[in-house]
């Protein structure tokens, strides 16, 4: 190191620059008589360096801003450029995307127009991951319009995040700004299932600063009128004012593209007031309702939550809260939903499970215990349970419409079913009993 600090203090940041310590230039140019002939200003000269206070620039991270925004103030636009390229020629690392991130934090503050200049003509992307991550953790909101057309201008635009997070910053703080921005660019070409479009980004934000406004900006445009988009709206409206959330959600209900948005406004009152979750639920029509029904079940289902969205911290809910709630609605919108959620509670709590079904009224408990066995999976654990709930049900009808579908867990072939059956933890007349209920459902009796 000390080797190739000297050899830097000597050579500057490349062959052809040279450094001057910005405090002994200052003494220099005072103790200098005064010529009458104005010279270039340092900003004017293409050759101007100033040493950072013998850190070379590639130590940048480590300066101090007070200090880093006088030496970039000083410098040229076409310094500021070339600094800016041999941040790009440092081997790719953590001490790379440090420097990178610590220069565009500092030049975008000093010149964004040339940190924006620098960004377009970057040829090294992950340093210009880098930069842009900086850019817009620093940049003055009174930037941020200049920022969004650079990001749309750039090549290569499925790299990253940065367009969106953009939108959603911005959005929070001028959401009318923001959304004449999306209409210019509605849309990337890189949007996934895991990552929030532009028009996403807005509404999650506008759909609760201004519902009002948000609303009509998503009418009065029917290629604004994605999923993505009315479930953005919907739920951000939500959590200022649930009543008319509620109101739009069933007036809109069947509406193309509106399903996801309803369902989602009923888990967002899951999480946060059931009561209003049970309003819009009854509210709904029982297509509708039994969808949305499913769409939380299928989010508190552990095997079928995906843990790499990004959600909000405690989004999923314990399957035992889910469950409770679910059978205060009526009996035919949640049958078809419940077994996968009391099926969790089973797999992590099975005394606490049984002992909720034992005190539900006979009815009740009979048609959940229906759902969880059509849920069954002879594989995991907690099957002992399951067919013991389906052999105390006392309607002969209900039960043996249980205890089918729990058959069923054990594979299409009857031969290969009867042999697991065999080894369940009931009587043989009880094994005796479901074999013959597989053979004349077999035979379509």
């Amino acid at each position: 190191m000390g080797i190739a600090v000297a050899a830097i203090a000597l050579g500057g940041f490349e062959t052809g620059r040279h450094s001057v310590d910005a405090a002994a230039l200052a003494e220099t140019n005072a103790s200098k008589p005064s010529d009458p002939t104005p010279g270039p200003s340092p900003r004017d000269s293409p050759t101007a360096a100033i040493e950072l206070n013998s850190v070379t620039l590639r130590d940048i991270a480590t300066v101090p801003f007070s200090e880093l925004y006088d030496v970039l103030k000083s410098a040229s636009r076409e310094q500021l450029l070339a600094w800016a390229r041999d941040l790009e020629q440092m081997p790719r690392g953590p001490r790379q995307r440090a420097a990178v991130s610590a220069y565009f934090k500092s030049l975008v503050q000093v010149d964004h127009r040339a940190a924006i200049e620098a960004v377009l003509n970057a040829k090294n992307l992950v340093a210009r991951d880098a930069a842009i991550d900086g850019m817009m953790k620093a940049a003055p909101e009174s930037i941020w319009a200049d920022l969004a057309e650079m990001t749309a201008k750039m090549l290569y635009p499925l790299r990253g995040f940065a367009q969106d997070n953009l939108v959603a910053n911005w959005s929070r703080v001028d959401p009318g700004a923001a959304s004449r921005f999306v209409e210019k660019h509605p849309s990337r070409l890189d949007i996934t299932f895991y990552e929030p479009g532009r028009m996403v980004s807005l509404l999650n934000n506008w759909g609760e600063i201004d519902p009002s406004a948000a609303k009509t900006w998503i009418e009065e445009d029917a290629s604004r009128q994605t999923a993505d988009a009315f479930r953005a709206f919907l739920t951000s409206w939500g959590r200022v004012d649930r009543a008319a959330a509620i109101d739009y959600a069933v007036v809109n209900q069947l509406r193309p593209n509106f399903e996801s948005a309803t369902n989602e406004l009923v888990y967002e009152f899951v999480r946060s007031a059931k009561e209003d979750a049970s309003r819009l639920i009854v509210s709904l029509t029982p297509e509708a309702a039994k969808a949305a029904l499913k769409h939380v079940a299928d989010i508190t289902n552990p095997r079928e939550f995906n843990p790499n969205i990004d959600r909000p911290p405690n989004y999923q809910r314990p399957p035992e809260e889910v469950a409770r709630w679910m059978v205060t609605l009526p009996v035919d919108l949640w049958e078809e939903s419940i077994g996968r959620v009391a099926r969790g509670w089973l797999n992590e709590n099975a005394d606490s499970a049984k002992a909720w079904f034992a005190q539900l009224p006979p009815e009740i408990r009979d048609r959940a215990v229906v759902g969880i066995c059509r849920e069954a999976e002879s594989h995991l654990a907690g099957t002992d349970d399951v067919i013991r709930l389906a052999f105390s049900i006392s309607d002969k009808s209900v039960r043996d419409r249980a205890l089918l579908a729990f058959a069923r867990s054990f594979g299409a072939d009857n031969t290969d079913a009867t042999k697991e059956i065999g080894g369940l933890p009931i009587s043989e007349a009880e094994k005796a009993y479901l074999r013959r209920l597989m053979t004349e459902n077999a035979n379509g009796r």
